[in-house]
């Protein structure tokens, strides 16, 4: 993968992220949840069949940052296909789902593993639906 392709990769899914979370911020009942969730995640973008593109998400105090590459010190490792992230962040996909069904390259669509600290963080893993997947809206 070249570097532009990898540059705008990232560009795009700095963009998805950040609107979920604005999108988020807008309704009252999200905001405790995006305020205590303190975490360092390393996401990896399962892109080719021996490539696994590396981006993490910090979130301290209500704060997000996006950044490129892998974190040393991390809460959570998740892995998935750009497009099994997206069928996950738009709530097409739920995480049972995620975690049950495979991909296209044979693995679980949604790969998790624990921090580097040694622990699983299992609770961290539930948590981040409620930060990554937008709220379905009502139509009345």
């Amino acid at each position: 993968m070249e570097e532009s392709e990898k540059n705008n990769l990232f560009i795009t899914f700095q963009g998805v992220i950040e609107s979920i979370i604005d999108d988020k911020r807008k309704y009252p009942k999200n905001l405790k949840t995006l305020n205590s969730l303190d975490a360092r995640i390393n996401l990896g973008l399962h892109i080719e069949e021996d490539y696994i593109f590396w981006v993490h998400l910090i979130a301290k105090d209500g704060n997000y940052t996006l950044g490129r590459d892998k974190l040393e010190e991390y809460d959570l490792k998740v892995i998935s296909t750009p497009e099994d992230m997206m069928y996950f962040s738009n709530g097409e996909n739920s995480t049972l789902h995620m975690i049950l069904k495979k991909n296209r390259f044979g693995f679980k669509k949604l790969r998790f593993d624990k921090g580097s600290d040694g622990k699983r963080n299992l609770g961290l893993l539930l948590k981040l639906p409620k930060v990554l997947v937008l709220d379905k809206i009502k139509m009345e």
